[in-house]
């Protein structure tokens, strides 16, 4: 499962329409325990973490739905 962590300043100077984002594939890390506190580059708020599927043609079913 890929983690992803997000900005949640609601005034964060990020120019993008969503917050600012950042992800990381699981294979570049063991385990989210041992990853540093992320900040924003933006605003400097600490990134909360969300976690995202593992979305890729081979992980799908064999009738093709989530």
């Amino acid at each position: 499962m890929d983690l992803s962590y997000i900005c949640v300043n609601h005034n964060c100077s990020f120019p993008g329409t969503n917050s600012f984002e950042v992800t990381f594939k699981s294979e570049y890390i063991m385990d989210e325990n041992n990853v540093a506190s992320l900040f924003c580059p933006f605003c400097g708020k600490e990134l909360m973490l969300v976690r995202v599927p593992d979305v890729f043609p081979e992980n799908l079913s064999k009738d093709s739905t989530i």
